[in-house]
């Protein structure tokens, strides 16, 4: 199993930013971009032996795009500065998103990893069932 890439990324759309008074609202949109992974197995083709054939590949999305907001109120003793404001509302918006994101990425993660729990059970309970009903077979057939 590989990945295209190890990380987890998160791209942002360009931030829309309201003033109003003492108060900037940034509104960020974004996606989680998640590396897709290979199932590869070494097979041979046609042509001979292929190294690099790939059985399968697995990615996913989480959801389209997600939006949230950072907001920046200046303090009435201080100057407004609205770059200040923006940056402040900007950076405030983009912590929301990793945060929301992190949520997001280990509740899928444990989801795949429960349904893959879940399959391997069941698997073994078949491979036992048959196993034992082979070995009993086995022996009322040698009697």
């Amino acid at each position: 199993m590989t990945f295209d890439r190890n990380d987890i990324k998160l791209s942002f759309e360009r931030p829309q930013y309201q003033t109003n008074d003492r108060e900037v609202k940034c509104t960020l949109k974004y996606r989680i971009q998640v590396p897709v992974m290979y199932h590869s197995d070494e097979r041979w083709t046609r042509n001979g032996y292929n190294p690099h054939y790939v059985a399968g590949t697995v990615q996913f999305e989480l959801g389209d795009f997600h939006t949230v907001t950072g907001k920046a109120v200046c303090n009435s003793e201080d100057a407004f500065d609205k770059k200040t404001g923006r940056e402040i509302a900007e950076a405030r918006a983009e912590a929301k998103a990793y945060k929301h994101a992190e949520k997001l990425v280990k509740k899928y993660v444990m989801s795949v990893a429960e349904a893959y729990t879940n399959m391997a059970l069941a698997f073994e309970a078949k491979a036992d069932y048959v196993q034992r009903h082979n070995a009993e077979y086995s022996a009322e057939i040698g009697k």
